[in-house]
Formats: C-alpha cells, structure tokens, sequence
C-alpha cells in the first residue's frame, strides 16, 4: 500500500516538474516566437514596397526565389529600415464604402490600418495595406502596395496560402509577382466600369515595369488560384483607392500629401 502511494506521489511530482519545464520553455520562447513573426511581417511589407538590401536587385533573383530568401544581413536591419522608411496609420471609413468593407472583411467597421511609405521631407511616397482573396483550396492574404497618385501598383507579397505546391502555391514567387511592379492602376480612377480593371493573360512578352499595362501573366495549371487573385486585386484595390481619394484632406492636413 505504502509502496502505491509512494509510486504514486513519485510519478506526480515527475508529471508536474516535466508541465512546469515545458512552460518555463513555451514562455520564455514565446518573445522570440513573436519577434519572429513580426520580422517576417516586415520583410514582406519592404518586399511589396520594392525595398531591398543595398546592392540587391531583384532581377538578380532566382525566378523561383520567395521573399525569405531575400538575403537581409539581419533582423536588426530589416526593423531599422521599416522604422525609417515606413508609418502605420489608421483612416476612418466613409459611410459610402462601409458596405464595400463589408465585402472585404468583416472586421472592417469604422476605420483600418493603412502603411504610408515616406519620403525626406515625412510626405506619403506610397501606400500599402493588407488583401485578402480566396483561391483554389483557402484563402488568400497577401500585403500590396501602390504609388502616392494611385496610378501604379508598387508591389505585392503573398504572406499566407494554402494552393498546390509547384501550381497555385507559386504565386509567391518572384516570377510571378515581378509582373505586379508597375501594374497599370489608372482603370480604378475613371468613371466606373462593369468589366474587370485587371486582368490575366496567359503570356506576356514584356514586364509591367518596361511596358505598363493592366495585365498580369498566369501561372499555367493555375487558373482557380490565378482567378483569385485576379478577384482579390479587382475586388480590395478598388476599395483601398476610394478610402484613399476619400481621406486626402485628413492627410494633407496630417502633412502626409502636399
């Protein structure tokens, strides 16, 4: 009996040091988990933003390479060069575009976060923001960026997806978003269209950085994951322009625009 109970107490105390251990570990890489997170959060808004490590080029990138193979020295640098080049603000949502929120996201009620690039003299160079979609097998979220006048797309990053690997799943390769560097945004500021602003075609024979055009080339075996792209671009740029257009004179006057 005594033998049981001493059995017992014993493997207790085992049971209890080893749960105390594991979350000693769990807390105390919890800040490092966290740290982590953010960094890849960052690298990805740099990489829409077009920033990269001095003397990097993108075109000197393996076809096939993803944002984290961005060779950054270290975390130290991409967070100094978010701090300095980019500022996180957040802009009220007119009445009128409440209910086109409301198709993005439901969590988009009366304002959302937007990231503002700034230039010497602290005015907006470009803005950025988060995407979200739908492709073939989940959803989609990506960040993008666009020019100060709203004309061209910057740049885009695919943070989170859950397509084919070697299909949809290559959507966040370089490849495939170099085509939206200097995407043609002006359809979104004319008068409004029943057709889609931007569209997929199966080849192109130049980038949208020597040509501009509203065209993006599909990645081939693709076409759920591409159409949802296609959808979340159409869908989120036409209301990130409007919230924009709709909040200059609160930036003007918060010195961001001239």
């Amino acid at each position: 009996m005594k033998k049981g109970l001493f059995t017992i107490s014993f493997m207790l105390i085992i049971t209890i040091t080893f749960i105390a251990v594991l979350a000693y570990m769990n807390e105390s890489t919890l800040a490092i988990i966290q740290k982590n997170q953010e960094i890849e959060k960052y690298k990805s808004i740099l990489y829409a933003f077009d920033i990269f490590p001095s003397g990097i080029a993108e075109k000197d990138l393996p076809s096939t390479s993803i944002t984290a193979d961005i060779p950054w020295s270290n975390p130290d640098q991409i967070l100094k060069i978010y701090q300095q080049t980019i500022t996180k603000h957040r802009l009220p949502i007119p009445t009128e575009l409440k209910e086109q929120a409301a198709t993005i996201s439901t969590l988009l009620k009366d304002s959302v976060d937007i990231y503002i690039q700034i230039d010497e003299k602290h005015q907006a160079s470009a803005f950025g923001f988060l995407l979200n979609g739908k492709g073939l097998w989940g959803t989609l979220e990506a960040f993008g960026a666009i020019s100060a006048d709203l004309q061209r797309m910057i740049g885009i990053d695919f943070t989170s997806q859950v397509e084919t690997p070697g299909l949809g799943a290559r959507i966040t390769e370089t490849e495939f978003k170099y085509f939206f560097r200097q995407l043609n945004l002006e359809g979104f500021n004319q008068p409004e269209s029943t057709k889609p602003i931007l569209i997929m075609v199966s080849k192109k024979t130049e980038a949208n950085v020597q040509n501009s055009t509203n065209s993006l080339q599909a990645i081939t075996g693709a076409t759920q994951t591409c159409n949802g792209v296609l959808d979340m671009l159409n869908t989120d740029l036409k209301f990130y322009i409007a919230l924009i257009k709709a909040n200059e004179d609160l930036m003007r006057s918060e010195g961001f625009l001239n």
